[in-house]
């Protein structure tokens, strides 16, 4: 059982998925599936980060392969206001340049 929940909501422009808790291999599936099924229909996603606790090497994975599908799809795939627990992993895996980091009122 984890911790991870999500929700999602209509920004308009953007579909917003908002994460909290820890976003582990327990949480990897639920998330890179939410993340391809957003993407599906066609609009630019962004993610909120401010509430995730911890990060491991599979939630970030599912993230990557959301930058990486948003990109061959032509859509913007944002992160919003990353914790502290998501910006070192960004910092320590060398793959902060990946991401279109976003402040406050995503």
């Amino acid at each position: 059982m984890t911790n991870f929940t999500h929700t999602v909501t209509d920004q308009g422009d953007h579909v917003l998925l908002v994460l909290a808790g820890d976003l582990d291999f327990a949480a990897h599936g639920t998330l890179a599936t939410q993340i391809s099924t957003l993407l599906a229909v066609g609009r630019g996603v962004v993610v909120d980060c401010s509430g995730v606790t911890f990060l491991d090497s599979m939630g970030l994975r599912a993230l990557i392969e959301g930058v990486r599908t948003a990109a061959v799809a032509g859509l913007g795939f944002e992160l919003a206001e990353p914790s502290q627990p998501v910006l070192r992993v960004l910092e320590l895996s060398g793959t902060e340049e990946l991401f279109r980091i976003r402040g406050p009122q995503a």
